[in-house]
């Protein structure tokens, strides 16, 4: 049997947004337009506790921080945990939309990582200026992202690279949004393509850490 086809009962049964947030600001369908209140950063962020440490850490941003970047976070931190930087290096995402704080992760994206035996975190978070000051890589994920650090520029102090730049030459710098997908699309071959190539993507990543992080 095919992954996509062990994947689709428990896709069907899957609801994404099984939370009690509001669904509007959730939808990832839901693009807020430039000067929209959605579309706030830094000034408008909630209050939350930073705490920095000692080591060099990796930070992956997409738009909503609820599939990609959590994705690559868990592949990534599976990674080093299993390589001789163990203990060396550490390992976050966030999303750079704050209408999609606290939002559920992508449902679909979790059940395909706990094919992998990965764990996404439950909700999206959005990035701060300390944690975008405090990261020793940035890596981007999508156009969003890029443009995110480009306005935050200021406060960066660490390398910032796109994810697709650790794939092969002339692939495209960024990932492909799970949600930004054509009415024809199968669903379970878009997330699965998308996964091998966040993989082989920190596979990539991983054998680069002692010139960009360490």
């Amino acid at each position: 049997m095919t992954n996509t086809n062990k994947f689709k009962s428990a896709l069907k049964r899957h609801n994404p947004f099984s939370s009690g947030k509001d669904k509007t600001n959730c939808d990832p369908n839901h693009t807020p337009k430039v000067g929209h209140p959605g579309m706030s950063l830094l000034g408008n962020a909630p209050a939350r506790t930073y705490q920095s440490n000692d080591l060099p850490t990796i930070l992956f941003l997409s738009k909503r921080g609820m599939s990609r970047s959590p994705l690559a976070q868990e592949i990534m931190r599976d990674l080093i945990q299993k390589s001789s930087y163990f203990g060396r290096v550490r390992v976050s995402s966030r999303g750079v939309n704050i209408a999609y704080n606290d939002c559920s992760v992508d449902g679909r994206m979790q059940t395909y990582s706990s094919k992998l035996g990965l764990i996404l975190h439950s909700t999206s978070k959005f990035a701060t200026v300390p944690e975008l000051a405090n990261a020793s890589l940035i890596v981007t994920m999508d156009a969003d992202s890029e443009d995110f650090v480009k306005i935050h520029k200021h406060a960066i102090r660490g390398q910032v690279r796109p994810l697709g730049v650790f794939l092969s030459p002339g692939c495209e710098p960024h990932i492909q949004d799970p949600y930004e997908r054509g009415e024809d699309t199968d669903v379970d071959e878009h997330y699965e393509q998308i996964i091998e190539l966040v993989s082989k993507a920190c596979s990539k990543l991983l054998g680069s850490l002692p010139t960009l992080v360490l």
